[in-house]
């Protein structure tokens, strides 16, 4: 049996606001409520018919969704998609993590993140870009 190793890659998640009534449907078991939301269908999307985010060889447009809560305070001068300044919000939220190859190149990685950027609804988007390894089973150790 072939062992198998792991492959660098680079962990993309995007922290994206989701309605109460999207967060309602799910939790009532309707995942294609996720696909009509306006704070993280853009997202989804781009993954989607990306060639570069999720690539998995056999699957593409690979992304894990975990739900959740965020809490933020808007501070003078904000302008908050969900809240007032000043006020401590909680908002719904759905996390998605997604992978890059780890050797894309930095223009083409800024260009991906700028992407996702521009798609987000929040003033200031929440998106991690971090070092990661993943199991690939089609290698080989040592290879």
């Amino acid at each position: 049996m072939a062992s198998t190793k792991l492959r660098p890659v680079l962990r993309v998640t995007v922290h994206c606001p989701i309605t109460p009534e999207t967060l309602q449907a799910l939790a009532a078991g309707s995942a294609v409520a996720l696909a009509r939301d306006p704070g993280v269908a853009p997202i989804l999307d781009l993954i989607e018919s990306s060639a570069e985010f999720g690539d998995f060889g056999r699957y593409k447009g690979v992304c894990e969704i975990a739900l959740g809560l965020e809490a933020f305070t808007p501070q003078a001068g904000a302008q908050p998609t969900v809240g007032s300044t000043g006020a401590r919000s909680i908002s719904p939220t759905a996390t998605v993590k997604t992978y890059l190859a780890a050797d894309c190149p930095p223009a083409r990685l800024e260009a991906l993140i700028a992407s996702l950027a521009t798609r987000h609804p929040w003033e200031v988007p929440v998106i991690e870009v971090t070092d990661a390894r993943l199991l690939d089973p089609t290698a080989q150790a040592g290879v």
